[in-house]
Parts: C-alpha cells; structure tokens; sequence
C-alpha cells in the first residue's frame, strides 16, 4: 500500500472540509420557545425617549400592567396603546426588547392581532445591542413585520445596513404578489428606507384583513454563512402553517416551506454588515416615518387633521393598536443557549429603524385578535437551490412571500 503524504492528506482534507461545510443545511432544532408568560422574564420593557420622536410614552413593565397594556390572558400576550380620551405629554405604549441576542437561525412568530391605523407604526424586528449608542446602522437591522399609517396594503420587510449593501431588483415570476421597492439597504441615505420589500395582499398580510382572517405565523430564517440562503420570511395563514411548524414541533425543515414571501439574497455579499441580534417588538404613533407619509396615507389627514391632533384628542382611535401574541420560537443549527445581551432596563431598538404597530383586543384598554398567515411555494427544490451552507437561525413570522434574486 503506498503512504500518501501529510501535506497530501490535509490538502485532502481541507478539500473534504470545505464541501461539507458547503451543504444545505435545512433542519433547525428548538432551541427555545417564548410563551406569553415568558416574555414577562425574558424581555425587557424600554423606558427611555423614542428613538424615532414618536409622540408616545414607553411605560416600564409594572407601569405597563397597571395600565393594563401589557396583559397576559387567554394564551396570549397582549401589548397595547394608550386609548384614553386626552394626551397632550404622548400616549402611553409599550416597546419591548429580548434579553437573549440570537444569529443565523429560523425565528417563528404565531399572532393573532397587529397593530394598525393612522399615526400607528408597529414593527417586529431584530437589531444590535449597539441601538441606543448612536452606532446604528452598524450591526444591521432586520423588519419582519412593520408598516405604518396603513399606507401600504401588504406587510413590510426590510434591511437597514452601513453603506454598501445592495439587493437585485429582480424578482422571481413565482413572487409577482411581492413588490420590491427599494434596493439600496444604507440607513445612511436621507429617505433611511433601507431595502425593502411589500408582501401581498392575498391571502392578507397586514392590518384590518390579517386581523379579520385570524392573523398568523411569520417565519424568519437568517441564513448567513458562507454560500447561504441569506434573509428570507414566510407567512401563512392559520389553517396553511406547515406542519412542522404546529405548537408540539422541535424541529423544522425549511426545505418544505415553499418560496419565500420575502428574499433578500445578501450572504455572500452582506453577511458582514450583520452582527448578533436582540428581538424587538414595539408601537410608535406619529415619529419620523408615520410623520413624514401622513398626508400621503389614505385618509389620515382628512379623518384627524394633523398627526398631533390624533394622538393628542382621539384616544378611541386606537383601539385596534395592539399586539396579541401567541408565542415566539427560535430554532438553531445547534443548540448552544442564546448569548446574553446584558441590556439593561431599557433595551434596544434602532434609531431610524420601523417600529411595528397594530392593535388587538382583550381588555379594558383594547381589543384583541388572533393571526396567522400562510404562504406557500416550491417547497424543496427552491431552498436546495438558493442555500449552500448550513443556517444558523430561523425567525418565522406570519407574513407572505417574496423573493430577491
């Protein structure tokens, strides 16, 4: 038998390596569940200014309660608005950020209820611990859920980054209910609108009709590393949720998913422009993006006038502006626990970054609704031919489906 070198061998090797690291990975394993209650524990309650100059007021956890708007009854968590007659200092609201930081992975959202209205601006979204210091955009950001004044028919999703990062404007004839409408992902341009991308409107993803239809689940999956899948979110309707995506699943293959509502095809390309992430959930009214669209948003202006005589005098408005959330599940490549992100009392968010409105009901203050959405695709044959390396993270939402090429 003849010996092969050691050079040989590791040459050999590295080669074996590098295509192993190379295959699809779709299988995600649970690697934790935030139940309504748990969000009482694992997140925290943000009590400094809006970053965004919303006209609102973010209430600790115990102030909160009391206000009854955060409230956890029935199987949900609720967060909701300030629905008093009269506000003239802002309106009370809730903003709340995870304790634990997370990656690459798949993250399932399962609502019943978003935020919505004139002067509202809801978002579900990931962003640095570094929010607050004045780094942002560094580190990136991530909208899964986000909209505002109602103006747009169809849920949100964005990417917010240091200059430089870019996505194609082209769009797969399988995404025609999708509509890209910005490429450029700098949260340093003067408009901040980041890269984004509308879902479509059937089945609904936003608003009014997602409420009305029972909400949904969003699914995120970041995908990353070297030759992976990049940035892509889901949604399905209640009775369209794959079935490894049911509340007993502990692990998920996205291969079955189907196309992507969402794509932002940016792994190879972006990847350094993302960092670790905290979750953030949270309704502004008015700030900078609601603000600046009013006059544009249907019939904002003729129904209220200015921005800040809604908030101020017509509290009743906002009794849809709540947040019913059944669970949040993060399933990873691995199932080493989430780093800690050490945030403190106030947790993070970003500054020109979309904060998510909507509005729900189930108590004194609002009106809850349950969500979830579906969207479906080519299931295994587009994933196998999108991805090249292992995801890390999932992030599911209810939502619909669009993909960048």
């Amino acid at each position: 038998m003849k010996l092969r070198s050691s050079s040989a061998i590791a040459v050999a090797t590295a080669a074996f390596l590098a295509q192993e690291a190379t295959a699809a990975i779709t299988s995600f394993s649970l690697n934790k569940t935030y139940n309504p209650n748990d969000f009482l524990t694992d997140f925290e309650w943000y009590t400094k200014p809006d970053p965004t100059h919303g006209l609102i007021n973010y209430l600790s956890q115990s102030a909160a309660m009391e206000a009854n708007l955060t409230e956890v009854r029935d199987g949900s968590l609720f967060l909701r608005v300030d629905t008093t007659p009269t506000a003239l200092e802002g309106r009370g609201s809730v903003r709340i950020t995870s304790k634990d930081q997370w990656s690459d992975g798949v993250y399932v959202l399962n609502v019943s209820h978003v935020p919505y209205g004139c002067s509202v601006w809801p978002a579900f979204w990931t962003v640095t611990v570094d929010y607050d210091t004045g780094a942002w955009p560094a580190g990136g950001e991530i909208d899964i859920v986000e909209n505002a004044n109602d103006q747009f028919p169809g849920n949100l999703a964005s990417l917010h980054t240091n200059p430089g990062c870019t996505i194609p404007s082209k769009i797969s004839s399988q995404l025609s209910s999708s509509t890209v409408q910005y490429t450029d992902c700098s949260g340093k341009t003067a408009e901040n609108t980041g890269c984004r991308v509308m879902m479509g409107s059937n089945p609904p993803t936003w608003g009014a009709p997602l409420n009305r239809n029972g909400g949904g689940m969003f699914a995120l999956v970041r995908d990353l590393s070297p030759g992976g899948s990049g940035i892509s979110v889901w949604y399905w309707e209640p009775d369209a949720v794959p079935s490894d995506l049911r509340a007993s699943s502990k692990a998920v293959d996205v291969s079955g998913w189907g196309t992507p509502a969402v794509h932002f095809d940016v792994a190879d390309t972006c990847a350094s422009y993302f960092g670790p992430h905290n979750i953030v959930i949270n309704t502004a009214l008015a700030g900078d993006w609601a603000a600046a669209t009013w006059n544009e948003s249907g019939n904002c202006a003729a129904t209220y006038g200015a921005i800040t005589d809604q908030v101020a005098f017509n509290g009743s408005s906002y009794s849809t502006a709540y947040w019913q959330i059944d669970s949040l599940r993060m399933f990873t490549s691995s199932l080493s626990p989430p780093a800690s992100s050490g945030t403190g009392s106030s947790s993070n968010s970003n500054t020109a970054g979309t904060s998510g409105n909507g509005n729900s009901n189930g108590n004194t203050n609002t009106n809850s609704n349950g969500n979830t959405g579906g969207n479906t695709g080519n299931s295994a044959a587009w994933y196998a031919a999108r991805v090249g390396v292992a995801s890390t993270a999932v992030l599911v939402l209810t939502a619909s489906v669009v993909v960048l090429l």
